[in-house]
């Protein structure tokens, strides 16, 4: 049976208990060690006793995009604790994974029409801002993705870029620029390169 492995949460151990989910896998302890989806490049928190006692590996489950593998112990990668930090893949990110892989594109694909978005309110998300450009566009479109930029503390630095799955769609959203999203008027204009 196939190992299904969740966002930073360890596949089922060699006795196929029930898989940790995204939200409770704090409570386990973090391996040293992580493999990563060739499809989507999500990455898995996963040490050698999850592929179980014999062999040389087993086969894995993306519990982002479905993709399984052959993973041996020997592909291990080391996670460079000394200079970084494995965080949750946001939930923004996993729809956007979903979409794409619906569309058929690339687990990675962010779009095709890229939006600078200025003077934004300091407590601005992400969210919001998608909302925002979903239901102000004529006739409506899809956000593909929204990054708002963020400075040292993780405060926003009052700019984002917001991409469309569609250049139609993006060139439409120009026409938003002006316009008031959580109290201020914002500048909307396609990015300096």
């Amino acid at each position: 049976a196939d190992a299904t492995a969740g966002p930073l949460s360890s596949p089922p151990p060699a006795d196929d208990s029930t898989s940790p989910t995204a939200d409770d896998s704090s409570a386990l302890p973090l391996p040293s060690t992580y493999i990563t989806c060739g499809k989507c490049k999500s990455l898995f928190a996963i040490s050698s006793a999850d592929l179980g006692a014999h062999g040389k590996g087993r086969r894995v489950k993306c519990s982002v995009c479905d993709n399984s593998w052959y993973q041996s112990r020997d592909r291990l990668l080391d996670i460079p604790t000394q200079t970084h930090e494995l965080l949750p893949l946001p939930k923004s990110d996993l729809e956007r994974i979903a979409k794409n892989l619906e569309r058929e594109e690339s687990a990675d694909f962010a779009g095709v029409f890229k939006l600078y978005v200025g003077n934004l309110d300091w407590n601005v998300k992400e969210e919001d801002l998608k909302e925002f450009f979903e239901s102000g566009v004529e006739g409506g479109g899809e956000v593909c993705d929204v990054s708002i930029v963020r400075g040292e503390g993780g405060r926003s630095r009052g700019f984002a870029f917001v991409t469309f799955y569609e250049e139609e769609v993006g060139r439409k959203a120009l026409e938003l620029n002006g316009k008031e999203c959580n109290g201020r008027e914002i500048s909307v204009r396609e990015p300096n390169n």
